[in-house]
């Protein structure tokens, strides 16, 4: 091999060697079960008819492009301004895709998050105020197409980042959701600023995947939500895209009326990529395009 072949060599496999001790810490795995992990194609490479993990949203998607492997996205919204809805929508549109999807939900148990994945797959209210019942027969299909996707969840609890981690090895999974930064900076006390997002910025380069987290908004500085809202606002210098969510009617929903929620997708500086909107439907926990 010439001299220039094996400096390069030596330089991949070093870079590769601490990419897996990073991983082989963060996970709680063996050293070798993360290197293997890294020397193995992702899931999205092994799918020849979609490469690259997308939000489903045609206006959206017409923003971001694809969701490039190695970077991290931001969905920041305030309370109720459907965050969670729209991570769960792109996380069921890359599943139904073929993509291996990984989400760790740490705002509500399995058992609830599960419920707001039928809810949404089923576009059916399943709360216990809801208008229509819906038929068991079609619920326990919709149950059974679910349970065949390709769609995980982390159980939420201590150390969310380390198990959303180790899952992501395990199940080879192409493209890595969490819910949300806030809740994962808790559990990784003590937290400086920026790091939740700083370990899952690391996280995507290392295996090759886009990862996408909700953040929350801090109190509003003018009409509009501004990624200098962001309650942890270090966390911007890790992203590559922030898509800020402003939902007018999030205090008074519209009765009879598209709930429209307004998504303001920005780079890390701030700078504005465009606007589009899409329909919110809170009691299906789910966003479609706007008519």
């Amino acid at each position: 091999m010439p001299e220039s072949d094996d400096l390069m060599s030596r330089k991949t496999n070093g870079g590769l060697s601490g990419r897996a001790k990073r991983l082989a810490k963060q996970a709680g795995i063996p050293h070798t079960a993360a290197l293997t992990s890294l020397r193995t194609p992702r899931a999205a490479d092994r799918t020849p008819r979609r490469r690259a993990a997308a939000t489903g949203l045609p206006g959206l998607d017409q923003l971001l492009g694809p969701l490039k492997p190695g970077t991290l996205t931001l969905l920041a919204g305030r309370t109720m301004a459907g965050s969670t809805a729209l991570l769960l929508t792109i996380a069921r549109h890359n599943a139904r895709s073929g993509l291996s999807v990984m989400l760790a939900e740490l705002q509500s148990t399995q058992t609830e998050t599960g419920r707001m994945l039928l809810a949404a797959e089923a576009s059916q209210d399943l709360g216990p105020t809801a208008a229509h019942p819906a038929d068991p027969a079609r619920l326990a299909a919709v149950a059974t197409r679910l349970r065949r996707l390709p769609l995980r969840l982390t159980v939420p609890g201590a150390d969310a980042l380390g198990r959303l981690s180790a899952e992501a090895i395990r199940s080879r999974a192409g493209l890595l959701l969490l819910d949300d930064l806030g809740l994962a900076s808790d559990f990784q006390q003590p937290a400086p600023p920026g790091a939740v997002a700083g370990a899952l910025a690391r996280l995507a380069r290392d295996l090759a995947v886009p990862v996408i987290a909700t953040a929350h908004l801090g109190p509003p500085r003018g009409l509009t939500p501004d990624p200098a809202d962001l309650r942890d606002p270090h966390a911007l210098q890790h992203a590559d895209r922030v898509v800020l969510l402003d939902r007018p009617a999030r205090l008074d929903p519209p009765v009879g009326q598209p709930d429209l929620v307004d998504l303001h997708v920005t780079g890390a500086d701030g700078a504005s990529l465009g606007r589009t909107s899409v329909r919110f439907e809170p009691e299906s926990h789910r966003m479609t395009a706007a008519s």
